[in-house]
């Protein structure tokens, strides 16, 4: 009984022992803005320097002046939206015809510290979304388009262990076969790349290109 116990719980680790993991994302729940679906996406491991995301979707539903979506890197594994600190806040505002990026400290007044304000650069079209971890802050690229350095303000990546998405379709159409393994190039640095899109959350040992 022992043996077979040992046996699952072995090869429940696998996918993450040998550099790969794939799952389905998980649900969207109600989250702090209602009727836009949020997710909680909580990775095996914190951040480190040369980790690299990469998010493939569209903007999902909504109206203006209610229609945003947003990504946020927040601090532990059970963080709770507006108490918990995020690195980077990141929103396609259609209300305001623009896009915010700055981060977040836990506030009475919920308001994000602003440290980049760009023209909207978000349609109902799918887009990209890439973030490369550096050691002095994030950089973010749209459709291979350098949008913002986000230079780090009072915590940096090293205690992000949770990806916040609110109202962002992941082309949930079309499914990742999780059984073909990727591979990305590896520096030996342990980097890796976490991939979002087609209905799946992967993990990636490696640097893998956009």
């Amino acid at each position: 009984m022992e043996m077979k116990l040992l046996s699952i719980l072995l090869l429940g680790l696998l996918p993450v022992a040998y550099g790969y993991r794939c799952e389905n994302l998980p649900e969207p729940v109600d989250g702090p803005h209602k009727g836009l679906p949020t997710r909680f996406v909580v990775l095996s491991r914190p951040l480190l320097v040369g980790d690299i995301f990469i998010l493939s979707g569209k903007v999902d539903n909504g109206t203006v002046p209610f229609k945003r979506s947003t990504v946020d890197l927040l601090v532990g594994t059970k963080p709770v939206y507006y108490e918990t600190v995020s690195t980077l806040h990141l929103t396609a505002q259609f209300d305001l015809n623009q896009t915010f990026i700055g981060d977040y400290q836990p506030n009475p007044r919920h308001e994000n510290r602003e440290d980049k304000l760009l023209p909207l650069d978000f349609t109902d079209d799918p887009f990209t979304l890439r973030i490369l971890v550096e050691a002095d802050g994030y950089s973010i690229y749209k459709d291979k388009v350098f949008l913002h350095k986000l230079i780090y303000f009072k915590e940096d990546y090293s205690t992000v262990q949770t990806i916040y998405l609110q109202n962002i379709d992941f082309y949930t159409e079309c499914v990742i076969d999780c059984k073909e393994e990727k591979q990305c190039p590896k520096t030996g640095a342990g980097e890796m790349t976490i991939i979002l899109g087609n209905r799946a959350y992967r993990e990636v040992d490696g640097q893998c290109p956009q």
